[in-house]
C-alpha cells in the first residue's frame, strides 16, 4: 500500500517538471538583453535564461572587465555565440543607442529585455538619478522601440527591475528610494500607454526584497553620514536576505504567468507573489462633520484644539 508521503513527493516533483516545461516554452529559443548583467542579479538572470534555453543573450554593463570574463565563462560551458557582452554605461543615450542596434544584429530581434542595471551611491545621488531612473528610463523606451510591433519588432516582454521598500528600513536611503518608486510609475504609465494588445510589449516590474549582491555589501559605507550608516547597519541585522539565483529563478516563474502591468514582489527567498498600486480614491480619507481634529497644542497650561472648517471649499483636506 502506497503511503501519504511517496504520493505527495510524486505530485510535488510532477508540478516541478510543469513549473519548468511551461517556463521552457516561454524562454526557450528567445533572444535577451540584460541590463548590469555581469554580476549580482543581471548575471544570476543570464544563468537562468541560459539554463531554460534562450537562443542568444546579450548583456550590457559598465564593467568591461567582469562583461568579458562572464562572456568567456559562457562560452565554455554553452559554446560560442550564445552571450555577447557590450560595454556600455546606461546613463549615457548614446551609448545605449549604439548598444541596442549592436545587440539586435547580432542576435537578428530582440524578444525580451531586463532593465536592471542600478547603483545606490547616496553621496554621489546625482549619479544615483542619472543611473537609477535615467539610465532605466532610457533602457525602457530603446526596449520598447525594438520589441513594438508597430516599430522595428514583433512584440516580448520587458522587465523593470524596482525594490521591495519598506520605508521603516529605508530611512537611511532617500535618494535611492526615490528613484525605485519611480521605476514603479514608469511601468506602470508604459503598461497603460502601450497596452499588449496593439504594440505586443508585455511590461511586468520585479520587485526583489533584500539581496546578497555587491551593491548590498557596499552600500553602508555610501551613505549620506555616519549616523544613518549607524542605523542602516542596525536595520540590516534584523532582517534576511535571499540570494540572488532565487530571485531569478523567481522572475522565470513570473514571467510564465505575469500579466502586462503586474508587479511582482519576491523576498525572504520565498515564491512571487503580486502586489497593486491602490486607486487614489480608496485611500481618501474622510472625517465626521467635515472636521478635522489638529493634534492639542499646548500654551501657557491651556490645551487649544485647532480646527478646520472645509465646509465653504468642500475640500476635505486642510493647507
Amino acid at each position: 500500500m502506497e503511503n501519504g508521503g511517496n504520493r505527495s513527493r510524486r505530485s510535488s516533483a510532477s508540478e516541478k517538471a510543469k513549473e519548468i516545461e511551461a517556463i521552457n516554452g516561454i524562454v526557450s529559443g528567445k533572444n535577451v538583453l540584460i541590463t548590469g548583467g555581469a554580476a549580482g542579479l543581471g548575471h544570476a538572470f543570464l544563468n537562468h535564461f541560459l539554463k531554460h534555453g534562450a537562443n542568444k543573450i546579450t548583456i550590457l554593463d559598465i564593467d568591461a572587465n567582469a562583461g568579458k570574463r562572464v562572456e568567456i565563462n559562457v562560452e565554455k560551458s554553452y559554446g560560442e555565440k550564445k552571450v555577447h557582452f557590450i560595454h556600455a554605461d546606461v546613463s549615457c543615450h548614446e551609448q545605449m543607442i549604439e548598444a541596442f542596434e549592436e545587440a539586435s544584429k547580432w542576435m537578428n530581434d530582440i524578444d525580451i529585455v531586463v532593465n536592471n542595471a542600478g547603483i545606490l551611491d547616496e553621496r554621489r545621488w546625482e549619479k544615483e538619478i542619472a543611473v537609477n531612473i535615467g539610465g532605466m528610463v532610457c533602457t525602457a523606451l530603446l526596449a520598447l522601440k525594438y520589441l513594438s510591433r508597430d516599430q522595428l519588432g514583433h512584440g516580448g516582454t520587458l522587465v523593470n527591475v524596482s525594490q521591495h521598500i519598506d520605508i521603516r528600513n529605508t530611512a537611511q536611503l532617500p535618494v535611492y528610494t526615490a528613484t525605485k518608486h519611480a521605476i514603479i510609475g514608469l511601468s506602470q504609465s508604459l503598461a497603460e500607454s502601450y497596452q499588449y494588445e496593439k504594440v505586443g510589449v508585455r511590461v511586468i516590474t520585479l520587485c526583489p526584497g533584500l539581496t546578497e549582491t555587491a551593491l548590498t555589501v557596499d552600500s553602508p559605507n555610501k551613505l549620506l553620514s555616519r549616523v544613518m550608516k549607524a542605523d542602516f547597519v542596525k536595520n540590516l541585522d534584523q532582517l534576511s536576505i535571499q540570494t540572488p539565483y532565487v530571485v531569478a529563478q523567481g522572475l522565470m516563474s513570473i514571467l510564465k504567468s505575469g500579466a502586462s502591468g503586474s508587479i511582482w514582489v519576491i523576498e525572504n527567498g520565498r515564491t512571487p507573489y503580486e502586489v497593486y498600486i491602490p486607486n487614489p480614491r480608496t485611500l481618501r480619507r474622510t472625517y465626521k462633520n467635515n472636521f478635522i481634529l489638529v493634534e492639542p497644542k499646548v500654551t501657557r497650561g491651556r490645551p487649544i484644539r485647532e480646527v478646520c472648517d472645509n465646509t465653504r471649499t468642500g475640500l476635505m483636506s486642510c493647507v
